[in-house]
């Protein structure tokens, strides 16, 4: 009897994916509607007001706009004749690395990318209405592995980890900064540590009586330990990291305006809001516009929706 023939098993599949870009039936960012500088906002009313800054098109046409099935809108113009978009990212951290994530793999040329966000405010010098310009972001996750026991159980690690800061890019921050001073006087402009949190609510700070968040003193803790933090949000953190492990291929910087003073629980006016957004998205855009990437988003000039303008 012949001896069997042994055969090795085939290689299990790959379960990677090759690109980030949006699977077939997923409407998302596409070659030649995102420029290489993009202005990242929270939401879909601050991105149109801000994309009525952009230059206008002939025939007073408006921004070429795109919204996405995942809900993110994106308008692409130029400003002062250089290509940018505007994209509001929505909330949170997964929402930022979709955003980044598939405009990087749309884009040849490397990018820039300014976040103008809204914050709260951990502590003075930093006021309602003033803008917080991050010089690092670190990241607030609650731990889950803290919950496995009563509080009182040796060994139990604690509630909430932070990480350790990620550095913006320092030319692109400092010009932030002085186009936001030069926008809305040198005692609205603050530059200090930004804190993003993983959750509105745990990591925040914020108490409530239906969940054990264990999170009483999670702020006193954060500005003991980090004492230049000045501002409170969900996202910065990540796209800093983002740029961080882009190969070089992106520079980021963030900002963020003041809604709430989180030591007097004071929020600021209504009223105030658009002013300051518009403000804030010159100084945005302005920045962008001087930052030191190609100004062609694509590789041998090949034409996207900014030709229009």
């Amino acid at each position: 009897m012949a001896p069997p023939v042994l055969r090795r098993a085939p290689p299990p599949p790959s379960l990677t994916s090759p690109s980030p870009r949006p699977p077939p039936g997923r409407a998302g960012p596409q070659r030649g509607e995102v420029a290489n500088r993009i202005l990242s906002v929270g939401d879909h009313s601050r991105a149109g007001a801000l994309a009525a800054l952009l230059d206008p098109a002939p025939g007073g046409g408006e921004p070429f706009r795109r919204e996405s099935s995942r809900g993110f809108v994106t308008y692409t113009g130029r400003y002062r004749g250089v290509p940018v978009s505007i994209v509001a990212t929505l909330m949170g951290m997964a929402n930022m690395d979709f955003v980044v994530r598939e405009n990087r793999a749309v884009v040849d040329a490397p990018m820039a990318v300014v976040r103008l966000g809204s914050c709260g405010l951990l502590q003075p010098p930093a006021h309602l209405g003033g803008v917080a310009v991050a010089r690092e972001a670190l990241c607030c996750r609650r731990n889950p592995d803290a919950f496995d026991a009563p509080p009182s159980t040796p060994g139990t690690p604690e509630p909430f980890h932070l990480t350790r800061p990620i550095p913006a890019d320092p030319a692109l921050r400092g010009a932030l900064a002085a186009a936001l001073r030069a926008e809305l006087g040198d005692s609205e402009v603050f530059e200090g540590t930004n804190v993003t949190a993983d959750s509105f609510y745990s990591s925040q700070g914020r108490l409530s009586d239906h969940f054990d968040d264990r999170n009483g003193d999670l702020l006193d803790r954060i500005v003991e330990r980090h004492p230049s933090a000045l501002s409170l949000e969900m996202e910065s953190f990540h796209l800093l990291d983002l740029a961080r492990s882009s190969r070089g291929s992106l520079r980021a910087a963030v900002c963020a305006i003041g809604f709430a003073e989180r030591w007097t629980n004071a929020f600021l006016e209504p009223e105030r809001i658009r002013v300051l957004e518009l403000a804030g998205g010159r100084a945005a855009l302005a920045t962008l516009v001087g930052a030191d990437v190609p100004e062609d988003p694509l590789e041998g000039g090949e034409a996207g929706v900014w030709d229009g303008f």
